[in-house]
């Protein structure tokens, strides 16, 4: 039995989304391994184009809205550092796990068989793309915990749905345009199809999250602020 590519999304999405609120509840360190494990899973996904609702989009678009999502109760609940603090222990995890792993690509195996091979692959295949992952998240992500501060900032704490969206559409549209403008620039021929197609998206997932950052108040009470 075929299962179409969006309700693997749609699933996938509802799966992370819990686990955000789910860390939410046990703190924000846990946010925080969250926003790593996130991460990582998208340095390996993004390597990945779907077919998505008839356009195309990249299989890393759930993860990484997910990661906004987390960015943003960190925000709110803990401050602008500790949303700023989460950017870069995410993007030195990522540092750590692409480094080492090529390190060991270069490793000589007893003999060389499908999963070395698979291996070599999974670390070698698309230094292009990490390097746009990582560019896009630094700068996107920042952003947004920057944008999103101010939005609370001007509001005086008022309109959480404002700044969780606002900061975040903004952002993802930053995104989108770094990431697969460093990534598929010259590769693939209508470049702003694909920049449009991942931006919706990642939209898909910043509309559903709005109850989640509600609902971290459930468990949470008065932001830490």
């Amino acid at each position: 039995m075929d299962i179409s590519n969006e309700f693997i999304f749609f699933i996938t999405m509802s799966i992370d989304l819990l686990l955000v609120l789910l860390a939410t509840r046990w703190g924000k360190e846990w946010l925080k391994v969250l926003i790593v494990a996130n991460l990582i899973v998208v340095q390996f996904s993004a390597v990945k184009n779907i077919q998505f609702f008839g356009f195309v989009a990249n299989a890393s678009a759930v993860f990484y809205a997910a990661i906004f999502l987390a960015t943003d109760i960190l925000t709110e609940h803990w401050g602008k550092k500790e949303g700023h603090l989460s950017v870069w222990k995410g993007f030195l995890a990522v540092v750590f796990v692409i480094g080492f792993g090529n390190a060991l690509v270069y490793l000589s195996p007893i003999e060389t068989n499908e999963i070395t091979n698979a291996f070599n692959a999974l670390f070698k295949s698309a230094p292009r793309i990490t390097i746009a992952s990582l560019t896009a998240y630094v700068i996107a992500q920042n952003f947004d915990v920057w944008l999103y501060h101010k939005i609370y900032q001007k509001t005086k704490g008022k309109y959480l749905w404002l700044r969780n969206n606002g900061s975040t559409i903004v952002s993802q549209f930053l995104d989108s345009v770094i990431f697969f403008g460093l990534a598929f620039y010259g590769v693939i021929p209508n470049i702003w199809s694909l920049i449009i197609t991942g931006y919706v998206a990642k939209l898909v997932v910043a509309i559903f999250d709005t109850p989640f950052i509600y609902l971290s108040y459930k468990l949470l009470g008065k932001s830490k602020q």
